[in-house]
């Protein structure tokens, strides 16, 4: 049967997708149905990389700006002969349940109705052909079996319809935008991922007094900042650990081994010099011997 086909296969798993299988790894075939048999379900995607965002963001910045001047967005496959991938897609949309086919005729045409059997199957179709390159066939940049959204070529408010896989996190960031306003959303999404380099690189950036002051204190943009970063791909889990530690980045812990009733000496200063303040080190040290543990600060 065709649903065995390696290519019919490595099709699907180049959208992330496969066909639903029974207990023995066997595709379930539904011949109860007068149309479509087989049922897809999606794949946990590849995670993002920062040189992929990064790639990403060039393309679209370079797109955009050949729009701006021409006044044309071209798919580079627009002007090219179908591959095989075209008929091999055509045969799996046909031969798919209508609640599998649905799902993914919403996904290809961003959320809209696609209309009746035959229209969902062109759908389909055109959505799994498209994924098969694992490259955004706009900005000719790579996304592999990382996480995608159809994306459109023009802004959706402008009747966009023109279609194809974009990366997910460059999608929903610079979402119904053309021209100017297009690439200045380039441009901060660039410095978001700037600054997750910069905190992987330099995780003593966050007890920095002028980044403290310029997020007023604010650990759950922080903590966002964080949490995204580590889905785009960046390393950034020492600054996690400060975050949620509250010890100053780069900073090593201090380790008491002592029973309680011990006594113990210690000597630390606080910001203002005097080691009076209600936060020095050494008053939390304190704490952790008046309650009996043997732990670290």
């Amino acid at each position: 049967m065709f649903y065995k086909r390696p290519d019919v296969l490595d099709l699907l798993a180049a959208n992330n997708l496969k066909f639903t299988v029974d207990e023995n790894g066997k595709p379930l075939v539904n011949t109860g149905r007068k149309a479509g048999m087989l049922s897809i379900e999606t794949v946990e995607p590849d995670a993002y990389t920062p040189q992929a965002l990064y790639a990403a963001l060039d393309g679209a910045e370079r797109a955009e700006k050949e729009y701006m001047k021409t006044g044309e967005r071209v798919l580079y496959t627009d002007n090219s002969p179908k591959t095989s991938d075209y008929e091999l897609a055509r045969l799996v949309a046909t031969h798919l349940t209508n609640d599998s086919l649905r799902m993914l005729a919403e996904r290809g045409l961003h959320g809209r109705y696609a209309g009746d059997r035959a229209a969902m199957e062109a759908a389909v179709q055109d959505l799994l052909y498209k994924g098969s390159y694992g490259r955004d066939l706009y900005t000719n940049t790579y996304t592999g079996n990382m996480p995608t959204q159809m994306g459109h070529t023009t802004a959706n408010s402008l009747g966009g319809t023109e279609l194809r896989p974009e990366l997910a996190a460059i999608n929903t960031s610079l979402q119904d935008s053309e021209g100017k306003d297009r690439l200045e959303a380039i441009r901060r999404k660039r410095v978001q991922l700037n600054a997750m380099k910069a905190i992987q690189d330099n995780p003593e950036l966050l007890d920095d007094p002028d980044v403290k002051r310029l997020i007023m204190g604010d650990k759950t943009f922080v903590n966002d900042l964080l949490s995204k970063a580590n889905n785009y791909g960046f390393d950034v889990e020492s600054a996690r650990d400060t975050q949620a530690s509250g010890l100053v980045a780069g900073e090593k812990p201090t380790v008491i081994n002592a029973g309680q009733g011990s006594r113990v000496y210690v000597e630390s200063r606080n910001g203002n010099g005097n080691g009076n303040g209600n936060n020095s080190k050494a008053e939390k040290i304190k704490a952790i011997l008046k309650n009996g543990n043997i732990g670290k600060y």
